[in-house]
């Protein structure tokens, strides 16, 4: 093999690689995206050369000029892919060979790709993370935002996407918002434990050359070293998890999704979206569709398939690292990025979303959603809460089987109820207001619930994802 041919590993082999298992286990096409920390990754260890003596002041200075002019050239997209790179790793190491000879050849002592490939995707993920943090919290301010613009709007609550009770839009709103506070929780949680540098590990055992893996873990802007050799490139739960953490958060941004995409059915016609957040059809020329709610909602599906493809890559993997692993990245990239679009386009629906207070109070002024309230008034009056419930549902049959409802209640029948002032009920401004509990739908609940996310979001602690590497 031509020496400017050759594949990092190939000292022990007389032959390429054939050219379909070459091209199985070729990942530069995806994991280019990882050559930023790959290169910091490299000054970091080219540092940690320099201060066990095994690289000089003026070798260490070139070998670090040269990787920022490689990184710098990836990045401008002036540096071409060799047939034979394997790797994103592969190609750095090969631009700084070229650049400057024998001494390119000396960045990798006392590293591997197994310890430098998981240090770059774990400073990968945790810029990510700080992306998505930034959005999630953009997310939640403007669900407040809106929250304390509707905190006043009834609307009809549902479970088994049935008409409830009365609630306020503003209410709604918060409960979306407290989800999300809840996935920022986990982020923050999950960086906190991702904030491991691998870097010094090795292969698996280290090196006999004497770096210093507490100093790299600092200056890639780590919390810590590894703990263990053999787990620091054998780990991946970090990746496992911020795809469960992923998951969860798109799994809440599909629910609001659905909930945006029911409130502007025509059927409904509580809400429209606008139209920078609407498509048409091809054919239809009345259509205004939901794609973008539609595509949130649906994008929550792909990311779990991420969760479940790195969950069945590392099940009953042995420790160590095995050439399975390169199969964590392709899957962790586009849970972020499709993640990272998702919120992106979430705020600016919610951000330019036209409410129908009106259409929304007439909804919420459906008879039926005053039953638990019919009960409870009972209650009050001294009644146990299952006769209550008995005879407020009994009541519901016999006007049904009328053709009636409890709008149609006259007092005298409503005093023969044992409720004579009950006409007053059935108003969801009284429903709602009389709901004042901490956590409740009233809008002096929701104004506190929104106070309460503010303050929340104003103390959260950014030393874990707004750290920078």
């Amino acid at each position: 093999m031509n020496d400017g041919q050759r594949p990092l590993w190939s000292g022990r082999f007389g032959i390429r690689p054939a050219p379909e298992a070459a091209a199985l286990g070729r990942s530069v096409g995806f994991d280019v995206r990882l050559a930023p920390h790959d290169v910091a990754a490299g000054i970091a260890h080219v540092a940690a050369l320099r201060d066990a003596s095994v690289l000089g002041e003026a070798d260490a200075d070139r070998l670090t000029a040269a990787l920022a002019e490689v990184g710098q050239a990836i990045a401008d997209g002036t540096l071409a892919i060799d047939e034979v790179d394997e790797d994103v790793h592969s190609v750095v190491e090969r631009a700084v060979t070229e650049r400057l000879g024998d001494l390119g050849a000396r960045l990798h002592a006392g590293r591997s790709r197994n310890d430098l490939v998981v240090t770059d995707l774990r400073l990968w993920l945790l810029e990510a993370a700080r992306r998505l943090t930034g959005l999630t919290t953009l997310a939640i301010r403007t669900l407040v935002r809106r929250a304390r613009e509707e905190a006043d709007t009834p609307m009809p609550g549902t479970t088994h996407a049935r008409p409830a009770q009365v609630v306020t839009l503003g209410h709604h709103l918060a409960a979306h918002a407290w989800a999300l506070l809840r996935d920022l929780d986990r982020l923050d949680a999950w960086a906190g434990r991702t904030s491991t540098s691998p870097l010094g590990a090795g292969a698996v055992a280290t090196s006999t050359l004497g770096l210093d893996p507490a100093a790299t873990a600092d200056r890639l802007g780590f919390e810590r070293p590894f703990e263990n050799s053999i787990d620091a490139v054998s780990d991946r739960d970090f990746v496992q998890e911020f795809l469960g953490v992923a998951t969860i958060e798109a799994t809440h941004l599909s629910r609001l999704a659905a909930d945006l995409a029911r409130w502007t059915d025509p059927a409904l016609a509580w809400a429209e979206l606008d139209e920078a957040y609407s498509t048409g059809s091809s054919m239809m020329p009345q259509k205004r569709n939901p794609d973008t709610a539609e595509l949130s909602r649906a994008k929550a599906a792909r990311i779990t398939a991420a969760f479940v493809a790195v969950s069945g890559t590392l099940h009953g993997l042995p420790l160590g690292y095995q050439r399975d692993l390169q199969e964590d990245k392709e899957p962790a990239f586009d849970a972020a990025e499709t993640l990272e679009r998702v919120l992106a386009a979430t705020v600016g629906v919610l951000d330019t979303l036209r409410i129908d207070r009106d259409a929304m109070r007439t909804a919420a002024a459906a008879a039926e959603l005053f039953a638990t309230d019919v009960a409870e008034a009972l209650v009050r009056a001294g009644v146990p809460f299952r006769d209550a419930h008995r005879r407020t549902g009994e009541l519901l049959r016999t006007l049904d089987g009328d053709g009636r409802s409890l709008v149609d209640l006259t007092p005298e029948e409503w005093a023969a109820f044992g409720l004579p002032e009950g006409g007053v009920l059935l108003d969801p401004e009284r429903s709602v207001a009389a709901r004042g509990t901490p956590g409740g739908p009233s809008p002096e609940s929701v104004l506190r619930q929104a106070g309460a996310i503010e303050e929340r979001l104003a103390s959260r602690s950014t030393g874990r994802t707004g750290r920078s590497a």
